[in-house]
C-alpha cells in the first residue's frame, strides 16, 4: 500500500479488530495510529482498508 498526498486511509487491524489511520508503510509493514492514540507497526496482510478519503481545501471527500 502506498499513501498518496492528502489521503486519509482508515483501517482495521486483525485479529484484535482495532481501528486507526494509516500513516505510512515500508517493506510490508504498515504504520497505524490507532483510535486509542497508540502507534503500531503491523504486517500488511493483517490490515483491512475501511475507507479512503481525499482531503481538499475545505472538506473531505469519501471515495
Amino acid at each position: 500500500m502506498k499513501l498518496e498526498e492528502k489521503q486519509i486511509i482508515t483501517v482495521q487491524v486483525y485479529p484484535g479488530r482495532k481501528f486507526g489511520t494509516m500513516i505510512g508503510s515500508n517493506d510490508g509493514l504498515i504504520g497505524i495510529l490507532l483510535d486509542s492514540g497508540e502507534y503500531i507497526d503491523t504486517p500488511q496482510d493483517r490490515v483491512r482498508i475501511v475507507s479512503v478519503e481525499l482531503e481538499s481545501d475545505a472538506t473531505l471527500k469519501t471515495l
